[in-house]
């Protein structure tokens, strides 16, 4: 029976680059069971067959694949997300990666625009001795932001606020490390977005005309917020480094580097301050 009902999912997602994958994850999402546990299973409650179907056609559909199980895993920290948030990406743990190099016991760390907290969430785990400021501006990704720091609120402190205002930023100080995955798509990347991503919310993903608004403004604004010696670490676009790096070095950072993804592809840059 479930064998079958793969096969049927697998039909509807035939579209999709990982049609197997994503057949597994809606069967083990609307069963509750692990991939070996309901291979074992002879069959399936009807209704609970109609709801896999249902998910797979609202998948072909552009759905993204994330909203419709409601979580996603990110540096290993389950994720909670929906509509209104953006979706982990695995590009993104590099950003953490560098981020966790770079962090000492008792720093003091900024994250602008924290959106799911999912940055924020994989720092608290692994470093327990610190204190994380996480800054969003928009209800919808607070709501889950709440969720998903629940757990490691000893750690981090969320707070709602306006990355880009400069009278916000004033609040800050003596922060040790600024970690930022700011949106930095630009209007051509808008205009061209796969479907899929499309979902997601547009003020999380357009940077402005050339992609680069949040980091000339993040640079400008926060980095009296920062003390001697601090980083500042940035993920960027794959065609952003040049750009990013010259940003960082106009507001005074030094020792600029740019690390690449597991695609090898540029996508994290670091400035100390």
């Amino acid at each position: 029976m479930l064998f079958k009902l793969k096969k049927e999912l697998e039909e509807i997602l035939k579209n999709q680059e990982n049609k197997n994958f994503e057949a597994d994850i809606i069967i083990s999402h609307i069963t509750k069971l692990s991939k070996e546990e309901w291979l074992l299973k002879k069959e399936i409650k009807p209704k609970l067959i109609k709801k896999c179907k249902k998910l797979a056609k609202k998948r072909k559909e552009g759905t993204p694949l994330q909203y419709l199980i409601k979580n996603w895993e990110f540096y290993g920290v389950p994720i909670k997300v929906g509509k209104g948030v953006l979706i982990p990406r695995q590009d993104t743990e590099i950003l953490v990666e560098k981020c966790l190099s770079l962090i000492k016991t008792k720093d003091v760390i900024l994250e602008l625009g924290t959106g799911s907290g999912c940055i924020s969430a994989a720092i608290a785990k692994n470093k327990k001795n610190v204190k994380i400021f996480a800054i969003e501006k928009y209800f919808k990704a607070l709501k889950f932001a709440k969720k998903n720091l629940k757990p490691f609120k000893n750690v981090v402190k969320l707070i709602r606020g306006d990355i880009l205002n400069e009278k916000f930023a004033k609040k800050f100080k003596n922060i040790n490390l600024l970690v930022s995955n700011p949106p930095y798509l630009t209007k051509k990347d808008v205009e061209n977005l796969q479907k899929e991503v499309s979902f997601e919310p547009f003020n999380s993903l357009y940077g402005g005309e050339d992609g680069l608004e949040y980091y000339k403004k993040i640079c400008s604004n926060w980095k009296n917020s920062l003390k001697k010696g601090a980083h500042i670490v940035f993920e960027i676009g794959a065609l952003q480094k040049s750009s990013v790096e010259k940003i960082l070095k106009e507001n005074g950072f030094h020792n600029v580097i740019t690390h690449k993804d597991l695609n090898n592809k540029d996508r994290v840059v670091v400035g100390k301050f």
